[in-house]
């Protein structure tokens, strides 16, 4: 079986008619989908070694590997995948020259169609361990699961040279037309004279395929016939328009389509299939005009003499633009450059990483690449004498001087190994390899193997540890002080912005300009104060401390106006958008594209540090974290100024509102100190846990926010005590207290079941009507569950944000899939409104908390801004229109009864005796008045 793979794998150059195009696009196959194929596109499995060697056995001698054929007799075969197409048989062929013939090792040559499901492959650690030439447009499905997140396969970096799609035409023609010096600039397919050189449209055949049928047609945005037409097209003008020659429209889809629409080229595509290399020699050595599709490397760019035409440069994105909306979207711009790149398995770095040092020095040049294609020939008369194998090896042997350095250095025993490397045993032998990527080692003296990449960490291999966006990691010591196997330490930083804005971060440039110290909360220069992510001077209180000072006078007195009957509503909004501005770490505008957001729901937060333009005060450490108190505080401390205005100047209450001036004091601001402090409850409960929440760094506890504070000294101990007092009143005294009344008010028969004017008789009763006013009678004590769910989701937020991301997630996901169940299933609220907001509020929750998992992870997380833009408005929409809806259905119902009864309806409360009197509701009509 063995003799005839070698058979068939050297009658390759024979049967190879033309050169063999790739089996999907160049760029890209397909802009949502994943190739998950793995196995149907195997063209053929030559065995191990089944290449004949043309590396005499004075190489494997030469370099030192003779020696350890025992070691790599015992390891298993490496599977290289070879891509069917000229350099990609070339540069395999190098690779399994070199592997086998110097160092020995057992090869397994694979022959597959098409690239796309290339990373698939790669990442099920069995189907193939090396793939050498791959375009990163092909692995745009996959490189982010496999490469960034799963770290099933790995990136070995560039193989050297570069691919790039176009138009070309042949070069005897800037010899011919020399008075035509730009016919490589695209706008001499615009002007009459130049782009008459070309061939017209329709002066070729329409060839079909093997069924008989058009190549494609039916779809004007593809082709229609065999050619593609714009829209502008006519048969009679068809002299007017030249024709580009293409195989098929699964090559680099819809973007030569798309560029004729969108420069307003006049040209057709006619797609040949097969049928265009023919074709094209034809017309070459008929010294004929041609303009045609093609990329390099191909033997056939490299072979003939065949210049691109130059497009527009892509200064502004368009290309990104058009992989949005491929079918749809006119583009302007040239297809870049692509960087090929080489990887590898996981299974493979584990098995054999004494390679690692080879497949990251295993680089070829343009150059060389162009060299070995143009040496293959570009047509059957070239080929019959030469072959891949041939050509391959004729640049193996005479390009010593570049590969000799590609050899990693024999192993040889060691009892430690140095920094960038790992200690392995290999046949009863220690041996120091270099780390290969994914892998890393920064202690001076290990005897261990390479340690496995940290979470949120970057590893290019040997001692390259980088960081992601967000984190922060402690500089790295000096190997000389390193002693056991040192490891980072890796934490999430309690202010994102300024750890690692734009990510991939060395231990040493992490923190964002102006910032230092632990986790990067201190500014640079001490004369200025970190505020809003910024460091700022600030020798006096700025205007952002008068503006917050000011506002909550305001705002306090706008809660006491609230209508009792919207008070649970506006709860439940405030509640809403303080736990988004938690699940988004205080910065959903990263993800939705609009910064203004961040402020908005600071407002709601009172989280002054995230709405400040300047510098407030002259604050940092622990006096900025009791600071984060004032707000809250303030707005407590105006309620309580307005309740004794009120009770100290009774005309003061009797100009309010109608509907204000029927409650008296008492009852007025006990419904209103229900929103008052559900409003700066979490902010309350998130500025004390700020002052408890400490992490463990480099074995010191450490007060999370302010990390120069070591948690639990005389300089913690104070603020600390203060912030357990806050809880305990705000998470026990006080909804213990509040459970406690209502059930004695229970007992007692005294939880009124119909809302107003009731109780008159025991004023204190209305008072506490405002603690369970929103709810249904048998869910009278749910005011303190509510407080004990945001209690929680505080604590949960706080305590786990810098936790591993699996562990904070299942948490996360399993308070909010509680909440959500709760809230879709058991509805405490009496009115319809309240029921389904709070439902939507529920499943908003779960969804965004899903979404913002994702854009962690996610390179582009404007990708999902829609989502999350939808998700956080949805409920607030939905609830005004159900609001207004219900209003002038409830509004008409009552006008026409006031009507049949005779009553004219007038603007002022005074009618509200004679409503009683004619049975009409008073919570209803007085909604209206």
């Amino acid at each position: 079986m063995r003799q005839f793979h070698l058979f068939f794998l050297l009658l390759l150059p024979l049967s190879y008619s033309q050169p063999r195009a790739p089996a999907r696009a160049r760029f890209p196959l397909k802009f949502s989908e994943t190739a998950t194929t793995t196995e149907s596109d195997l063209e053929g499995d030559f065995g191990t070694n089944a290449l004949p060697q043309c590396l005499d056995t004075s190489f494997y001698v030469k370099y030192g590997w003779s020696q350890f054929s025992n070691f790599t007799n015992a390891k298993r075969e490496i599977i290289l995948e070879v891509d069917w197409w000229d350099s990609g048989i070339l540069i395999a062929n190098v690779f399994f020259q070199i592997v086998t013939g110097v160092m020995g090792y057992k090869v397994d040559y694979r022959l597959y169609d098409g690239a796309a499901a290339t990373g698939p492959r790669l990442a099920s650690g069995n189907s193939a361990d090396i793939a050498l030439e791959l375009w990163q447009s092909d692995a745009s499905g996959w490189y982010e699961q496999f490469v960034q997140l799963q770290n099933s396969v790995i990136s070995f970096g560039s193989i050297g040279y570069t691919g790039r799609v176009g138009l070309y035409f042949p070069s005897y023609m800037l010899d011919q037309y020399p008075q035509y010096d730009t016919l490589d600039f695209w706008k001499s397919l615009t002007h009459p004279a130049t782009q008459k050189l070309f061939p017209r449209s329709g002066s070729s055949p329409i060839f079909k395929g093997a069924d008989g049928l058009p190549i494609c047609d039916g779809d004007p945005l593809t082709c229609v016939n065999g050619t593609y037409y714009p829209a502008w097209y006519n048969d009679a003008d068809k002299e007017y328009f030249t024709e580009i020659w293409h195989e098929t429209p699964g090559y680099t889809p819809y973007y030569f389509q798309r560029l004729i629409d969108g420069l307003k080229i006049n040209a057709t595509i006619n797609f040949m299939g097969g049928n265009m290399y023919p074709m094209m020699v034809a017309a070459y050595q008929a010294k004929k005009p041609f303009l045609v599709y093609n990329w390099r490397p191909t033997t056939t760019i490299a072979g003939f003499n065949l210049t691109r035409v130059i497009f527009p440069d892509d200064s502004y994105g368009g290309i990104q633009d058009f992989r949005a909306d491929p079918i749809n979207t006119p583009v302007k711009v040239d297809i870049p450059v692509e960087t090929l790149f080489k990887a590898s398995s996981a299974r493979f770095v584990k098995d054999f990483p004494e390679l690692g040092y080879f497949m990251t020095k295993f680089v070829l040049t343009d150059s060389d690449i162009e060299y070995m294609l143009a040496s293959i020939g570009p047509n059957l008369q070239a080929w019959n004498d030469t072959g891949y194998l041939n050509v391959s090896c004729s640049w193996v042997k005479s390009n010593e001087d570049v590969w000799q350095y590609w050899i990693p250095i024999p192993p040889t025993n060691h009892f430690t190994c140095p920094i960038g490397t790992g200690r392995y045993i290999l046949n009863s032998l220690y041996v120091c390899l270099e780390c290969p990527p994914g892998t890393f080692n920064l202690n001076s003296t290990t005897i261990h193997e390479c340690q496995v990449c940290l979470p949120h960490t970057i590893c290019s291999g040997g001692s390259s540890v980088h960081i992601d966006s967000m984190f922060w990691i402690p500089e790295t010591p000096d190997p000389k002080n390193i002693t056991g196997d040192y490891l980072p330490e890796v934490h999430f930083c309690p202010h994102p912005k300024q750890c690692c804005p734009y990510g991939d971060c060395a231990s040493n440039d992490i923190c964002s300009p102006g910032f230092t110290g632990i986790f990067c909360t201190e500014c640079s220069n001490p004369q200025q104060y970190a505020w809003n992510g910024q460091c700022m001077q600030c020798s006096t209180s700025g205007s952002s401390l008068y503006l917050a000072i000011f506002l909550p006078i305001i705002a306090t007195a706008a809660v006491i106006f609230v209508p009792k009957y919207h008070a649970s509503e506006i709860e439940q909004l405030a509640f809403y958008f303080q736990v988004i501005n938690l699940i988004f770490d205080n910065d959903v505008g990263s993800v939705v594209g609009w910064e203004g957001l961040n402020k908005i729901l600071a407002v709601f937060s009172l989280d002054l540090d995230g709405l400040v333009l300047n510098c407030p005060v002259p604050l940092h450490g622990i006096p900025k974290l009791l600071f984060r108190f004032m707000l809250p505080l303030l707005i407590l401390f105006y309620f309580g100024c307005y309740y004794i205005l009120l009770k100290t100047f009774p005309f003061i209450h009797q100009s309010l509102p109608t509907y204000m001036v029927q409650q008296n004091v008492d009852v007025l601001f006990a419904r209103s100190f229900t929103i008052v402090f559900s409003f700066v409850f979490m902010p309350l409960v998130e500025a004390s846990l700020n002052l408890l929440n400490c992490d463990t760094v480099q074995g010191v506890s450490r007060l999370y926010q302010v990390p120069t504070v070591i948690c639990y000294t005389p300089a913690h101990n104070g603020p600390a005590a203060f912030a357990f007092i806050v809880l305990g009143l705000l998470l026990f005294v006080y909804p213990l207290w509040l459970l406690l009344l209502l059930l004695w008010l229970w007992h007692k028969d005294r939880i009124s079941v119909i809302d107003d004017y009731h109780f008159k008789d025991r004023p204190m009763d209305q008072i506490y009507e405002a603690f369970y006013m929103p709810y249904r009678p048998k869910f009278f004590y749910m005011e303190s569950v509510v407080i004990w769910e945001r209690g929680l989701i505080v604590l949960t937020f706080t305590f786990l944000n810098h936790y591993t991301d699996s562990l904070a997630a299942i948490a996360y996901l399993a308070i909010f899939s509680l909440s959500g169940f709760a809230r879709a299933y058991i509805q405490p609220y009496k009115k319809l409104l309240q029921v389904y907001l709070n439902r939507e509020i529920g499943i908003a929750f779960l969804v965004l908390l899903i979404l913002r998992q994702y854009a962690k992870f996610e390179p582009e997380p404007l990708s999902v801004t829609p989502y999350v833009g939808t998700m956080i408005i949805l409920p607030v929409i939905n609830h005004a229109v159900r609001w207004i809806r219900q209003g002038y259905v409830e509004r008409s119902q009552v006008l026409e009864r006031l009507s049949e009864q005779g009553i004219n309806p007038g603007s002022e409360m005074s009618h509200v005796p004679r409503l009683q009197s004619h049975n009409v509701s008073v919570a209803t009509a007085k909604q209206y008045y």
